[in-house]
């Protein structure tokens, strides 16, 4: 009876931890911003995985149709790649945060001196690119683990998650969906989690961001919305 217990405390266990990991929301291994000030009318469009040669600049310029900023979290191979456009993002008024260097699909087994590496060389592309060094930092798949706690401790990067997630990369996601999700959840201070790295964001911005501005919505960078510097002195 005490084995079949200890098996049933190990199982739920493991749950426990992998329900951690894969919800940055929960704060298990770390803790991230998910959401900023309630009481203004302020939201933060956040996108994803970019720069894309083709796409980030259409989300560009359809930001600017709606004086709207954002906060881009580039992965660092795609900064190296276009620099150029990364250099837009910022000179537009837009953050410019770390998603790693590699975005890989095992990444989430990385140990602390990996983790670490991703960091720096994510840092170093996007301080070429505009001449600064961010301080966010999103993680791929929004997963969290043990070693990048340790790597986010030694970096000191401030880790930040959302509060509303329309899964726009899904194919069978319709930009009318996904345009509706979003305004199904958001709120004053909510972070939003976009991606500028397919075809179907620029439908969903051109229905999302009139309706936002409508409901009368200030679509500000992640930096304003939490009130802290997107940029480090070193």
């Amino acid at each position: 009876m005490i084995g079949w217990l200890l098996i049933v405390l190990i199982i739920a266990g493991i749950g426990i931890v992998a329900w951690g990991a894969f919800h940055i929301q929960a704060n298990f291994f770390l803790k991230a911003v998910h959401q900023g000030n309630t009481s203004n009318h302020q939201i933060a469009l956040t996108f994803d995985d970019g720069p894309h040669s083709v796409y980030t600049p259409e989300v560009l310029k359809l930001l600017a149709r709606y004086n709207a900023n954002a906060t881009f979290f580039c992965i660092g191979n795609h900064v190296s790649q276009h620099p150029e456009i990364v250099k837009k993002i910022h000179e537009a008024g837009h953050v410019v945060g770390n998603h790693s260097y590699s975005h890989g699909q095992t990444i989430d087994f990385n140990g602390k001196n990996s983790w670490l590496e991703e960091l720096r060389q994510t840092d170093m592309m996007i301080k070429q690119a505009i001449g600064r060094w961010p301080r966010f930092f999103r993680p791929p798949y929004g997963v969290t683990t043990p070693h990048l706690a340790n790597a986010i401790h030694m970096s000191g990067h401030r880790v930040i998650g959302w509060c509303a997630r329309p899964y726009d990369t899904l194919k069978r996601r319709l930009p009318r969906r996904i345009a509706e999700t979003v305004l199904r959840k958001v709120k004053p201070g909510a972070i939003i989690l976009l991606h500028d790295t397919h075809e179907r964001i620029v439908p969903v911005l051109e229905q999302l961001l009139p309706e936002l501005h409508q409901r009368g919505y200030a679509l500000v960078t992640v930096a304003e919305l939490i009130d802290q510097d997107a940029y480090t002195e070193t």
